[in-house]
């Protein structure tokens, strides 16, 4: 195959892609518009000492637990749940997420018995086979139910 027919292939290959993400998009629904107080939000908190002394974790492996706690774990486990269904279901880049810092393993344990507490659904992720907590992702809640009791902690930078 020359390089000129593998181009056009790749091409072809785009744009089937690009008309089958049309048909297939999810419809929106409800009427939660971006930068409301309806607005969903995913709370996501991280371990910030993870990349630190002793612990040297990198980058890519901090990332991947957060993912694997907001995506897998807490929208999976509730995927009958309202919100995740209106979550899921928001314009293509509506999905909104906030990652915020959690200073230590204490600190992430805390807030996860602070959200038990007070009912609110959320999946802590343990890493295996070592048994660290690292992050926690609650399930998507408009911002005027969530940001409050969460207000105390910074973001992740």
């Amino acid at each position: 195959m020359s390089t000129t027919s593998i181009g056009k292939h790749l091409s072809d290959k785009r744009e089937d892609n690009e008309l089958e993400k049309t048909k297939s998009a999810p419809k929106r629904t409800g009427d939660a518009k971006v930068g409301t107080s309806m607005a969903l939000i995913q709370y996501i908190v991280v371990r910030k000492d993870l990349t630190k002394k002793p612990l040297k974790w990198s980058w890519g492996s901090v990332i991947s637990n957060a993912c694997h706690a907001a995506s897998v774990a807490v929208i999976s486990s509730n995927f009958d749940n309202p919100n995740v269904q209106k979550y899921i279901t928001q314009a293509h880049g509506q999905m909104r997420k906030v990652t915020l810092a959690a200073p230590d393993c204490e600190a992430l344990i805390t807030v996860a018995k602070m959200l038990k507490d007070l009912n609110i659904v959320h999946y802590l992720w343990i890493e295996e086979p070592e048994k660290i907590p690292t992050c926690l992702a609650v399930c998507p809640l408009p911002k005027k139910d969530i940001q409050p009791i969460l207000k105390s902690l910074k973001l992740f930078r």
